[in-house]
């Protein structure tokens, strides 16, 4: 698909080692129904983890993490997906854990696409007959609206936890000099413009004390949202990288309470993949 919009004004080294902190994979003991595998684009190879249910017909949630965060961070909240009867599916940028390559704002949601394309591929080679969820947290949010918008007919949620409507106040938040790259909105992710047509059930969570993404920033999303069916979920008392930690289990059941409600869950099977 064609891009709607471009991103290299953002492609420059004083805006990049803000927007992308990128850590190696330190390794580690994965799950039995953990797969690795990868998406290659010329010399890079970017990293796909696969946490699958045994029932291939529940649901399958495409994530997209923060900055500063990798794949293998989620291993533990994959698996709450996973007793909720979700297979997760955790997608790396480029130089991060056991990407290569070099993270850009363009690559970013370039890559989402490529990414996009080859899991579902994959789950239908697996026989998958679910529907099809996309998340973003923080950064992530802009890759998970960017296909929410780009492919409605085969997505069927879209769920942003700490997401933002505008890239400025971000930027500004992690330490950019924004006046003096001369970088506008208009030269940006778009998410704003974005979300405005999207009508897919949209979840959103968002601490009320976020200290990078501001809560009038998430709000803005909710507000543009046409989605018919939409919830917004403040926490109180939470800044940006603790609402799992505050929430606990709550953040998993107010979030399947959601999914439950679109109609998409069968009854959960035991075992996985």
């Amino acid at each position: 698909m064609k891009p709607q919009f471009t991103y290299e004004k953002m492609d420059r080294p004083e805006i990049l080692s803000f927007m992308f902190q990128p850590r190696p994979d330190s390794g580690g003991t994965l799950a039995a129904n953990a797969e690795d595998t990868f998406v290659e684009d010329g010399a890079d190879k970017l990293h796909v983890r696969y946490y699958l249910t045994e029932d291939n017909e529940q649901p399958a949630l495409l994530f997209f993490h923060g900055n500063g965060e990798i794949v293998g961070d989620y291993d533990d909240i994959a698996g709450a997906f996973n007793e909720h009867g979700v297979s997760f599916i955790a997608a790396e940028y480029r130089g991060y854990g056991l990407s290569s390559g070099t993270p850009t704002a363009t690559n970013m949601i370039n890559d989402a696409h490529l990414v996009f394309g080859a899991v579902t591929a994959k789950l239908q080679s697996l026989g998958f007959a679910g529907k099809f969820l996309v998340m973003g947290r923080s950064l992530g949010s802009a890759p998970a609206i960017d296909l929410a918008a780009s492919y409605p007919d085969q997505i069927k949620g879209l769920l942003l936890d700490s997401a933002f409507a505008f890239t400025i106040p971000v930027l500004e938040s992690v330490g950019v000099n924004v006046e003096a790259t001369g970088l506008s909105e208009e030269d940006c992710f778009h998410n704003i413009d974005k979300i405005r047509t999207i009508s897919l059930p949209t979840y959103m969570i968002h601490g009320q004390v976020d200290e990078i993404i501001k809560f009038n920033n998430a709000t803005e999303l909710q507000m543009e949202s046409p989605a018919l069916q939409k919830e917004f979920q403040a926490v109180p008392g939470t800044g940006h990288n603790n609402i799992f930690q505050v929430t606990g289990k709550m953040y998993f059941e107010v979030m399947m309470r959601f999914i439950n409600r679109l109609g998409i869950m069968r009854k959960k099977k035991k075992g996985v993949r």
